[in-house]
């Protein structure tokens, strides 16, 4: 037997590799938020871009988790005839949530700016979004866990 049949053999054998196969859904997702929030807070802090760039990249990690697990978790809970409508419905919430967001975040910092400045207004906008996700993190925990206590 050639090498790459029995390395193929052999993964096939193995656990899935990947993390949806090892974890549930909303166990990556409150994590996920929680690097997400705490790197929008800390991206309001970052006072140079060597700071700035790994602090973006640690809130990109969590916010990419995060969007990826949604669909994840989408078909954890519903049947399979209807994970297909179930995971379109998810999808179209998280895209109007990302057009919304910045319209609303821009409105915020046009609102902010003549009374604290531009940097200041960014940097309070961040800090309301990063603890928002953070609470929605906290809040999707709590709320697996009562859902698993009562066997749902």
């Amino acid at each position: 037997m050639c090498w790459w049949h029995g390395f193929h053999r052999r993964r096939r054998t193995s656990p899935d590799p990947r993390l949806s196969g090892r974890m549930r859904a909303t166990s990556v997702m409150a994590p996920a938020g929680a690097v997400a929030g705490t790197g929008m807070i800390g991206l309001s802090w970052a006072w140079s871009w060597w700071v700035y760039l790994p602090v973006f990249t640690w809130c990109a990690l969590g916010l990419g988790l995060g969007w990826t697990f949604a669909s994840v978790a989408t078909r954890q809970v519903v049947s399979p005839a209807r994970a297909g409508e179930a995971s379109g419905v998810v999808l179209t919430a998280l895209v109007t949530l990302g057009a919304i967001g910045p319209a609303a975040v821009a409105a915020a910092i046009t609102s902010l700016t003549p009374e604290t400045g531009p940097e200041r207004a960014h940097d309070l906008i961040l800090r309301a979004g990063g603890a928002v996700i953070l609470a929605a993190s906290a809040l999707s925990l709590l709320v697996r866990r009562r859902l698993s206590a009562r066997g749902a």
